[in-house]
């Protein structure tokens, strides 16, 4: 436990479950470790069935978390109709933004560390009036190292895996993308992507009207210059990268299971490195590409191009997630 503790207002748990019974098992046991857990609200979002086959499934999930203890509350909400990962969390995460003034965001396959809510609650109670400042996450963008350990930067980029914001950060998502967003991503495309390829992805999403929540926030903070919190040195692991999950089914280079309650104890105040020592970093990372992935690259980098000339002079006025 920290200090400050006794003054800190625990943010509410958002968690978004759906048909996995171990996964959600082992999430909430890992939340529960926390020692903050006890102190902090847990909201949970079951959304419901989208085909006969997913039925036993959602059932069991349900059954398990009306039975979950060891929090200051357990509220849930069961959906009655299949809303869908986008549209359900956009609400749910604005539902409990209507009641509290800071949450914390987990899906059902991310595990966390033994300190992330003491990170997450010192983080959202420490930087609420850096209004540059748009998301606080567990997850580190960077290979872990040793010498990392301790260290945290601000980025340009979004994780969702392990993630917490303001309700007046929140206020600023965009529902909706135009040809003149476009026009801004394709202007800045670089600091956009900042070693990712996030502008092709936000490109082929808006070419295929299929928008995704997490895609429409990282485009929302970096529109209105909202920066993310990371630790260099990760502190959630997912562990839904096994062909179980609705978007996220292969291995990943982003995917690392570590070691991640072995962390050295956070201290506070932070060590913030630069934002732009931690994109030189990232950037560097990404450029030790084999040939396959260079290739990869160059034809995804074409196609962006492509696809942006092409849906600023033809394509939908439009989309809305």
């Amino acid at each position: 436990m920290f200090e400050e503790q006794e003054k800190l207002k625990f943010s509410p748990i958002v968690l978004f479950v759906y048909k996995r019974l171990d996964h959600v098992t082992r999430v909430v046991e890992a939340l529960r470790r926390n020692p903050e857990a006890k102190d902090s609200i847990l909201y949970i979002y079951s959304d419901a069935p989208a085909k006969e086959e997913d039925k036993e499934g959602v059932w069991q999930v349900r059954d398990y978390i009306k039975k979950i203890e060891g929090f200051a509350d357990v509220i849930i909400i069961e959906r009655d109709k299949n809303w869908g990962i986008e549209k359900s969390e956009i609400d749910g995460i604005s539902s409990v933004l209507k009641k509290h003034e800071t949450i914390i965001v987990i899906e059902d396959d991310i595990e966390v560390s033994d300190q992330f809510l003491k990170y997450m609650n010192y983080c959202l109670s420490e930087y609420k009036n850096n209004k540059g400042i748009y998301t606080i996450t567990g997850y580190s963008f960077l290979k872990s190292l040793p010498e990392y350990d301790g260290k945290y930067g601000l980025t340009r980029s979004f994780a969702a895996w392990g993630w917490g914001t303001w309700r007046d950060r929140w206020q600023n998502f965009k529902h909706e993308l135009t040809k003149e967003d476009l026009k801004f991503v394709m202007h800045h495309k670089k600091k956009l992507d900042n070693g990712e390829d996030f502008s092709y992805l936000l490109m082929h999403q808006y070419k295929e009207d299929s928008l995704t929540w997490d895609v429409m926030w990282y485009y929302s903070c970096f529109f209105n210059g909202g920066r993310t919190l990371f630790p260099y040195n990760t502190l959630v692991n997912n562990i839904g990268m096994d062909g179980s999950g609705v978007h996220y089914n292969g291995e990943s280079d982003k995917n690392r299971i570590e070691a991640i309650n072995e962390r050295k104890e956070i201290v506070f105040p932070l060590l913030i490195k630069d934002i732009n020592d931690t994109a030189s970093i990232l950037v560097k990372e990404k450029q030790n590409l084999d040939k396959k992935s260079f290739i990869k690259a160059i034809k995804m980098t074409m196609r962006f191009w492509l696809d942006g000339l092409c849906l600023v002079l033809f394509g939908e006025k439009s989309r809305k997630i």
